[in-house]
């Protein structure tokens, strides 16, 4: 279970897949979304459920990007992992919640 951002940077790897339990835009409730590219500021993710080509497109094919952001913005409970805007912990600066998902075994 993810606790902090650290381990968070350390678990996301291209190819690891979300759970979208909470956003600011309430459609993307439910989606599951793969890790396709990270760096220093953030990591990419698409769609798998629903795909919509336009997003999936964006950032030359990498599609959303959600930045890393100072530790304060995130927040880390019951394997849920929060993004907020500006350190404001309530339901109107959240970016995106999410729940990394196990690997399937092979």
């Amino acid at each position: 279970m993810i606790k902090n951002l650290n381990q968070l940077k350390r678990t996301l790897r291209p190819g690891v897949r979300l759970e979208v339990t909470g956003h600011r835009r309430p459609s993307c409730i439910g989606q599951l979304q793969e890790v396709t590219w990270i760096n220093t500021n953030g990591f990419y993710t698409k769609i798998l459920t629903l795909p919509d080509p336009r997003i999936n497109a964006a950032n030359d094919g990498r599609s959303s990007l959600l930045w890393w952001g100072p530790a304060d913005t995130w927040e880390f409970e019951n394997g849920v992992c929060r993004s907020y805007i500006c350190g404001e912990h309530t339901e109107k600066a959240l970016i995106m919640a999410f729940r990394v998902l196990e690997k399937e075994a092979s």
